[in-house]
Order: structure tokens, then C-alpha cells, then sequence
């Protein structure tokens, strides 16, 4: 967006002069920055709400783990908030999202394999996926408003 090229094609065609090319691409890298932090600070709060106090009742899974995976998280946000500009933080945020996230999502998903169903408190992916499989509809539940 801020290659040369690019801001003299959008200022000759009147679209975005080059300062409006920049502000533009900052805005992008803020945009994906935060929706990584949010994703972020929801992982934490499902691993400590829900993933470590299920593998704590079972008494099995990589618990070890898991409570290391949240200040791993924490710190690679810490990271985010301390860089220079815009584009650093999106790339280290690129980071957390796409590599530390995925990781962290295995040890959930591996936990989520060994634990028994009536200590897990997330929907599992089959009940995701077949969810109308294991609803029931009552009729005399609905209610049609008029």
C-alpha cells in the first residue's frame, strides 16, 4: 500500500494521497493487531476457565503445559505492546496468531482427547459439527410472536 508505485497510482487517480496511503496501511496493522490481542485474550481465558480445571478434575492431560502456554501468550502480547510502530506489532503479532496460537490450540486439542466428557465444559467438535443431532425440538416450546 505505501510502495512508492502504489502512492503515485492512488494520488494520480485521486483516491488517497501518500500521507493517506500510510495512515491507511497503519490503520490495517492496528485493525489485525487487535483482533489477534482479542483471539489472544480469549485462548487465555478458555485454557484457564476451562481447559486446566477440566484436565485438573480428570486428572490427566498436559497440565504442565497448558499453565506455561498463558504466560507464553502473555508475554508475546506484552511484546505487541512494546514495539515501535504499527507494522512491527502486526508482525509479531502474525507471529502469535499463526505459530504460539496454533501450538497452544494442539496441547488444547490433544487435552480435550484424553479428558472424559463429563468433566469437559466446551462444546466438542462433534457436537459442533452434528449439533442437530444432539438437540431436541419441543414444539410446545416455541412461541410465534404475532
Amino acid at each position: 500500500l505505501t510502495s512508492e508505485k502504489n502512492k503515485a497510482l492512488f494520488e494520480k487517480m485521486n483516491v488517497f494521497t501518500p500521507r493517506e496511503c500510510e495512515a491507511r496501511q497503519d490503520i490495517l496493522h492496528d485493525h489485525y493487531t487487535g483482533t489477534v490481542e482479542m483471539e489472544a485474550l480469549c485462548l487465555i481465558d478458555l485454557i484457564q476457565q476451562h481447559v486446566i480445571p477440566a484436565v485438573k478434575k480428570a486428572g490427566a492431560g498436559p497440565l504442565s503445559e497448558l499453565e506455561a502456554h498463558v504466560p507464553t501468550i502473555k508475554a508475546a502480547m506484552e511484546g505487541i505492546h512494546h514495539a515501535e510502530s504499527s507494522y512491527e506489532k502486526a508482525q509479531l503479532a502474525r507471529v502469535l496468531r499463526l505459530e504460539t496460537m496454533v501450538d497452544i490450540r494442539k496441547t488444547c486439542d490433544d487435552a480435550e482427547a484424553i479428558i472424559p466428557a463429563e468433566y469437559w465444559t466446551l462444546a466438542t467438535y462433534k457436537e459442533l459439527l452434528f449439533i442437530d443431532m444432539h438437540s431436541t425440538y419441543d414444539e410446545e416450546v416455541v412461541v410465534t410472536k404475532k
